[in-house]
């Protein structure tokens, strides 16, 4: 590539749509190799190298203001690192449900109870929900939280995480796949941990 203005990695620095575009068709198909070896045979019927990318792809248009290109391999460097970040969270997320964790930790009785207990899934670090605030300001501004959520990454969370439905119901709902729907689920716990902020405000690791 030239040093010139119409450098396609400048122009995606910049947000240039069709200049990302183009690049990511040139780049995906080695990422897409890289990572079909990385998904266990135990999930290559649920998660798909198609799913981790599309969600991927999603990832890079909408942090692409993020992206600072040094070098002609740089995009593909960047483009790689956030498949397998994907990759890693769904294939967390997948083992977990299997071992029944998450369901173990949502057992509510109540809705408030219902959000509180997902926070302490989100907080993901041991934390116990404050009895100070726990039914009160948690549990506020986590229902907050979920409806700033996109539509389908709500939808994740109020079937998936708050009601307990299977992720197959979940993925039908959608009109997408299983893996589809968990990568899904990766950006929407993703998006709440941003919007809550850290959890010593609503738990104590006390």
């Amino acid at each position: 590539m030239g040093s010139s203005g119409q450098n396609p990695l400048r122009q995606t620095a910049s947000g240039e749509r069709d200049a990302l575009r183009q690049l990511l068709k040139e780049h995906g198909p080695g990422v897409r190799r890289q990572l079909a070896g990385k998904i266990p045979g135990r999930w290559q019927a649920v998660l798909s190298v198609d799913d981790v990318m599309q969600q991927t792809y999603t990832d890079v248009f909408l942090n692409v203001d993020r992206f600072v290109p040094q070098g002609d391999a740089s995009l593909a460097a960047w483009l790689l690192k956030i498949a397998d970040h994907n990759l890693i969270d769904a294939l967390r997320m997948l083992e977990a449900d299997k071992r029944g964790k998450d369901r173990r930790r949502i057992q509510p009785e109540t809705r408030e109870e219902s959000f509180v207990a997902f926070y302490e899934l989100l907080s993901a670090g041991g934390a116990t929900p404050s009895r100070l605030v726990a039914r009160d300001e948690a549990r506020a501004a986590l229902e907050r939280a979920v409806e700033q959520l996109p539509d389908a990454y709500r939808q994740v969370v109020l079937m998936f995480d708050l009601e307990g439905r299977p992720m197959e119901e979940v993925a039908r709902a959608l009109n997408r796949s299983p893996g589809a729907a968990y990568m899904i689920r990766v950006r929407a716990h993703r998006r709440l941990r941003e919007l809550m902020g850290t959890p010593s405000e609503y738990f104590s690791t006390a």
